[in-house]
C-alpha cells in the first residue's frame, strides 16, 4: 500500500471554480485514477482520456485510423499507456503537476497538483476529502449535483478489487464467469491480427462486462471510444497458454 497522497484537480476555465481533493496511494496506476477521476467529477467514461505529462502523453493506445468525428489527440505526442505508470512517477516526471484530458470535443481539463500537506501515512483506497460544485456534464446525466458523499459511493464502485490474470473476471467472480472471461480471451486471440504498433487487435463482439474485466486484468485493451481491442503482451501471453492447455486436452 502506498503512502497517502493529497491530490488537488481542478477543471480548468469553468464558472463557478469545480475542484475536488482526493486521498490516494502513491502507487496507484494512472488509469485507476483515471476512474476517480470520472467517479469525482460525476462522469461516465464515455469519451476519450489522456494525461498530459510534460511533454508526453500517456491514455489508451491510440486508433491506427479513426472514422469518427472525436479521434484521439496527436499521436505524435502519445508515449505510452497510462497503466504504465504510478502516479508518485507521474508526478517525478512532471515536477510541478499533470493535466487530464477528458472529451476531446469539449477540452474539458483538469489540472492535477499535490495539494499541500500531504498527510504521511499509507493510504487505504481512493477518497475524496474535500471539493465545489458539480462539474460540466455529459448527455447521459441530468441535473447532477456534488457532495462528498456522493463522491466517495461512486468512488467504493468504481475502485473495486482488480481484475487479474489469475482471476480475469474479478476475484469476487464465480468459476464459470472466470471459465468465460478466459475463452473470451481466447476468442479474441484466435480472431486477432497484428498490428504496425506490434500489438494484436480483434473486433469487440463479445459481451461488454467481459471485456471491461479483461482490461483490468491488464489482457486487453478495450477504451470504450474505439471500435476494436487491443490484446497487450501480458494477454497475448496468457492467451497462447491456454491455448496450448486446450490443445493438449
Amino acid at each position: 500500500m502506498g503512502r497517502a497522497i493529497d491530490l488537488r484537480l481542478q477543471l480548468a476555465d469553468v464558472t463557478p471554480s469545480v475542484w475536488r481533493v482526493l486521498r490516494v496511494p502513491s502507487d496507484l496506476r494512472l488509469d485507476d485514477l483515471h476512474h476517480a477521476v470520472q467517479s469525482a467529477m460525476g462522469w461516465d467514461d464515455f469519451h476519450p482520456h489522456v494525461f498530459e505529462i510534460g511533454d508526453a502523453e500517456f491514455g489508451p493506445r491510440p486508433e491506427e485510423t479513426e472514422d469518427d468525428d472525436e479521434g484521439q489527440t496527436d499521436v505524435g505526442a502519445w508515449t505510452g499507456e497510462d497503466r504504465e505508470l504510478t502516479v508518485a512517477e507521474a508526478l517525478a516526471k512532471s515536477g510541478d503537476g499533470n493535466t487530464y484530458i477528458y472529451n476531446f470535443v469539449q477540452d474539458w481539463r483538469v489540472r492535477i497538483t499535490v495539494e499541500n500537506p500531504a498527510p504521511d501515512q499509507p493510504a487505504d483506497g481512493v477518497s475524496c476529502m474535500a471539493g465545489e460544485n458539480a462539474g460540466p456534464q455529459q448527455d447521459t446525466r441530468d441535473g447532477a449535483s456534488f457532495s462528498v458523499q456522493g463522491v466517495n459511493r461512486r468512488l467504493a464502485e468504481a475502485m473495486r478489487p482488480r481484475a487479474t490474470a489469475a482471476f480475469p473476471a474479478g476475484p469476487r467472480a464465480t468459476i464459470d464467469q472466470q471459465l468465460l472471461a478466459n475463452l473470451t480471451l481466447v476468442v479474441l486471440m484466435l480472431g486477432s491480427r497484428p498490428t504496425r504498433h506490434g500489438t494484436r487487435e480483434a473486433w469487440k463482439t463479445v459481451r461488454t462486462e467481459v471485456l471491461d474485466s479483461l482490461q483490468e486484468a491488464g489482457l486487453v485493451d478495450a477504451a470504450p471510444q474505439r471500435k476494436s481491442v487491443t490484446i497487450t503482451d501480458a494477454g497475448v501471453a496468457h492467451a497462447q497458454r491456454l491455448v496450448d492447455r486446450l490443445r493438449a486436452l
